[in-house]
């Protein structure tokens, strides 16, 4: 990997301190998630019994043992994880560092949306009751849009709990775009150890043509660069699924993208069936079957990622029952 970026990864990560994030663990426990502490960093889980490192900006090398402890003792599926050297997918995460951020920062293509945007919206805290009332629906329409489910966005009890959890957690914000009082868009953060995490980010489909998410993006990030307190700003990291424009979204809105690999390791007892040339095949076939189905996507990237991550050796055979791969990888 190109040594600067290495350099610039490496400021972010000051030796001798404690672990951050503690804002963010209490925000995922609140939500249900299940949260440890391995390999210098918190991980916390995701759906199918995976585990992902976090705060997203953080970046691990050279502790495969531990990462593959943590597998074990969580009766995990695998753990994913950014690195600057641990081969695997490639990713990397969108960083706002520079301070002087006003419409010129916008890149010329997207400054007279952020205009309409601005004008049309006002920006403001969502309060909790709003987010849980008007909230549901922004979430379904997104979801829809790209294809995909999640119960803790769609489903009134699922989405309750995480309200609950913005609600109780000092670090986590609520910001919205507002049309004539309606939510249009709306965008849930983390702000802690001098960071500014841009988490999600939702849209009610029939108030785009006013650029709420323009205006959401614009005005968080440049409240963010005014903070004395705040260093940068996290956009989150580059997805295992195609994001339509969202890549060229976040740079137009002048964040940099930080290279990096996205190394996933999987439970010893399953990486050697999940890399047999069966398996891998199947995911082939199925995917020029439906290419447009987000879970298989997932379900290859994860497969890739562990290849590349060399996390497929000294394994013992397991039978994976029909249904149970893709249920398990696509979180």
């Amino acid at each position: 990997m190109n040594t600067e970026i290495v350099e610039l990864l490496r400021e972010f990560q000051p030796a001798n301190k404690p672990l951050p994030g503690a804002g963010m663990a209490k925000f995922m426990e609140r939500r249900g998630r299940r949260i440890l502490t391995a390999a210098g960093a918190r991980w916390h889980s995701v759906a199918g019994r995976f585990y992902m490192a976090f705060p997203y900006h953080i970046t691990l090398d050279g502790r495969n043992e531990e990462i593959r402890s943590l597998i074990r003792g969580a009766s995990a599926f695998g753990a994913r994880y950014q690195s600057r050297a641990t081969p695997g997918l490639s990713s990397g995460i969108y960083v706002r560092r520079n301070r002087n951020y006003a419409i010129s920062s916008v890149d010329v293509r997207q400054r007279s949306r952020v205009r309409r945007g601005l004008e049309r919206c006002r920006v403001d805290v969502v309060d909790p009751d709003v987010l849980l009332t008007e909230g549901l629906e922004l979430n379904r329409g997104t979801m829809d849009r790209q294809g995909r489910f999640d119960p803790e966005f769609g489903d009134p009890d699922g989405w309750r709990r995480l309200v609950m959890a913005v609600r109780s957690t000092r670090e986590i914000t609520a910001w919205g775009a507002f049309f004539e009082d309606r939510l249009a868009a709306y965008m849930i953060t983390c702000r802690e150890d001098g960071w500014l995490h841009i988490l999600h980010q939702m849209s009610h489909m029939d108030l785009l043509e006013h650029h709420p998410n323009h205006a959401l993006t614009f005005t968080v990030t440049r409240s963010a660069m005014e903070d004395p307190k705040i260093t940068a700003v996290c956009y989150g990291t580059q997805a295992l699924v195609a994001t339509g424009g969202l890549h060229e979204y976040k740079k137009r809105f002048g964040y940099e993208f930080l290279p990096s690999y996205s190394a996933i390791q999987l439970h010893p007892a399953m990486a050697g069936v999940l890399a047999s040339r069966p398996v891998v095949s199947a995911v082939k076939r199925l995917r020029a079957l439906r290419p447009r189905d987000q879970r298989l996507e997932r379900i290859s990237s994860v497969l890739d990622g562990a290849a590349a991550s060399r996390s497929a050796v000294h394994s013992v055979p397991i039978l994976v029952r029909r249904g149970n791969l893709a249920d398990r990888i696509s979180g």
